[in-house]
């Protein structure tokens, strides 16, 4: 059972709403797991749907893959149909609806017409740009996508992606997921993700901020001091 925080429930309501989706979220907040809940929902539900997942390695596009499959088996016997295959990277049943996991290279968005696409950790996909482009004619029928990622720096693709979305110059709709946005987790909890992760790291994960994350990093203390003091 899959208990939603209200935050979750709210990405749902705009995964219906939205054709495009981009979630710029903070660590640990569930939102991979949503991901494949709907995707299940996706497939399970309605025939002929196909969602591909796009991810940093295949291990990671796995990972997605594999939670669709757990949250299958753990349905009532009522609630679920044939499969016609079913593995680590792929489940296919037999409505004629798919879910195929990969790793990335920039052709990996070129396949049939997509229902749904997720590029799970975008800011950290190699080539995403051009993977993006690929995927442009497998979407052209109505298909969806879900880019969701912490942030990793200005000027990527990802980074792109969000600044245009809030411009209102591309498709996207925008989901900002703050640590905070969490109910079980307050301020003692951040603290602590400085001490496990390092100030620069732990800013990356957790504060939704692409000034603070990336390789060309501003100290997130210096960013800090300078707001309290200069602004």
């Amino acid at each position: 059972k899959f208990d939603l925080y209200p935050f979750q429930e709210d990405c749902l309501k705009e995964f219906h709403k939205n054709r495009y989706n981009i979630i710029l979220k903070s660590r640990q907040l569930g939102i991979s797991t949503l991901s494949a809940g709907y995707s299940l929902w996706m497939i399970l539900f309605h025939a002929d749907k196909n969602v591909l997942v796009i991810a940093t390695g295949k291990d990671t596009a796995k990972n997605l893959v594999t939670k669709v499959r757990v949250m299958y088996d753990g349905l009532p016997q009522w609630l679920k149909t044939n499969t016609e295959e079913i593995n680590k990277l792929s489940i296919r049943f037999t409505n004629g609806s798919q879910i195929k996991a990969i790793a990335s290279n920039e052709s990996a968005g070129r396949s049939e017409a997509l229902s749904l696409l997720i590029l799970d950790e975008a800011a950290f996909i190699e080539k995403v740009d051009e993977i993006w482009t690929a995927a442009q004619q497998t979407l052209a029928t109505g298909g969806d996508c879900i880019a969701l990622s912490t942030p990793n720096g200005v000027g990527n693709w990802f980074h792109q992606q969000w600044v245009g979305a809030e411009d209102g110059t591309n498709e996207f709709n925008t989901i900002q997921l703050h640590w905070s946005m969490h109910p079980e987790r307050e301020q003692p909890w951040r603290d602590e993700q400085d001490k496990i992760l390092g100030p620069s790291k732990a800013s990356q994960e957790c504060d939704t901020d692409f000034l603070t994350s990336g390789e060309s990093v501003v100290d997130p203390q210096i960013l800090t001091w300078y707001k309290e003091t200069m602004v």
